[in-house]
Parts: structure tokens; C-alpha cells; sequence
């Protein structure tokens, strides 16, 4: 191998060992995903079978249907990919794939509900993370809140608050909520359905 085609290999290969080294890793989150999921790891039966399941096998599971599916390791930042992840596994994707567009929402880019490469591409352009993870769990918040179960199911609530991003003195950082247009809709439909309930029963 000449010396230009060596420098040319090496560079390739450190390229490639610096992008393994910042992309998101689904075995740092599988600890704390299972931590949250209890007894059983969480795998739904007879969804994946009326069986007990191992450690492993809830690894497989949600490593193959979950994290790869959604092409999680291409994000640059762990925080990022968790809290997208964590909630398509905590409450799929959604009705009209909400869960999703809201992401989309928060990242700005066309809301049709199928996170694309070039979806995580623009997530990865973001300087700071904290401006897609905090808004996103806000979201979450918001998503849980409107359930009717709600009430029945708080750990919900603070599984999505362990998300959070905040400063050494506890303040969260980018702390607002951003809304999917699907949700803006279904709102403004029903302050109008109640602000004309409110004329009626008034007259």
C-alpha cells in the first residue's frame, strides 16, 4: 500500500471510529429503559408471545423493533434519541403517528408522521440538544396529561421528567412547549366547540 492510499485509509477509519463514538448508543439507554419498564421488562403478551422473557430477549426486542427500526443510532446526541424512543415505546407512536410529528414539530420539518434521515439529519444540526429534549418532553407531558388514564398512571409523568436537560443549579434549559399541527387543530376546534356552548347556554 502506497503512502498516500495508507493516509487515505487511516483517515477513513478514524472518520468512522469518531462518528461510532458520537452517535447515540441503544446500550446506554437499555439500562434505564428497563429500570422503567419493572417486572417482565414491560414486553406485552401475547404481543411477542405468552411467555415469560429473558433480559436478553427483551433486549433483542426492543433493540430490533425499536431503536434500529427508528434508526436511533444515527443521532449525535444520546439525549436526543432516548426521549424520541422512549416515547414510541412508552405509548407507540400515536394516533395519526402523533408522537412522531410532534418531534418533527419541534425539529421544524414537514409533520407527516415518518421520521426520515434527513429528519435526524436536521435534529443532528441542532447546537444545543436541549432545544429538542426539553420541548419534547414537555410534549410528553402534555401527551400523558390529556389521557383519560392519566390520573391511574403518574410514573408516566416522572419517566418523562428524567429526560429533562437543566443547568448545574436545577433550571431547566429551552423550557417551553411546541405543539404538533394536528393537536393545534383538534385544541382550537374545541375552545370554538365551548366558547359556542358558553353563547348558547348564556342566550
Amino acid at each position: 500500500m502506497t503512502t498516500k492510499k495508507s493516509k487515505l485509509f487511516m483517515s477513513l477509519i478514524l472518520i468512522f471510529s469518531f462518528q461510532l463514538l458520537s452517535a447515540a448508543s441503544f446500550d446506554k439507554y437499555f439500562p434505564k429503559l428497563i429500570k422503567f419498564e419493572g417486572i417482565g421488562y414491560g414486553i406485552h403478551q401475547p404481543i411477542w408471545g405468552n411467555k415469560s422473557f429473558s433480559k436478553n430477549e427483551a433486549y433483542q426486542i426492543y433493540k430490533i423493533h425499536y431503536w434500529d427500526k427508528y434508526n436511533a443510532s444515527m443521532f449525535k446526541n444520546q439525549g436526543v434519541a432516548e426521549v424520541l424512543i422512549d416515547q414510541i415505546i412508552n405509548a407507540g407512536v400515536g394516533k395519526e403517528r402523533v408522537n412522531i410529528k410532534a418531534f418533527e414539530a419541534i425539529i421544524g420539518v414537514k409533520q407527516d408522521g415518518y421520521l426520515s434521515i434527513s429528519d435526524i439529519r436536521k435534529a443532528n444540526s441542532f447546537i444545543f440538544p436541549a432545544q429538542i429534549i426539553n420541548p419534547f418532553v414537555n410534549y410528553r407531558l402534555h401527551y400523558y396529561n390529556s389521557r383519560t388514564n392519566a390520573k391511574k398512571y403518574r410514573g408516566w409523568i416522572s419517566r418523562a421528567k428524567s429526560f429533562y436537560q437543566k443547568t448545574k443549579e436545577g433550571n431547566l434549559l429551552a423550557d417551553y412547549l411546541i405543539l404538533p399541527n394536528i393537536l393545534i387543530k383538534i385544541e382550537n376546534s374545541l375552545v370554538t366547540r365551548y366558547e359556542n356552548e358558553e353563547i348558547t347556554v348564556t342566550n
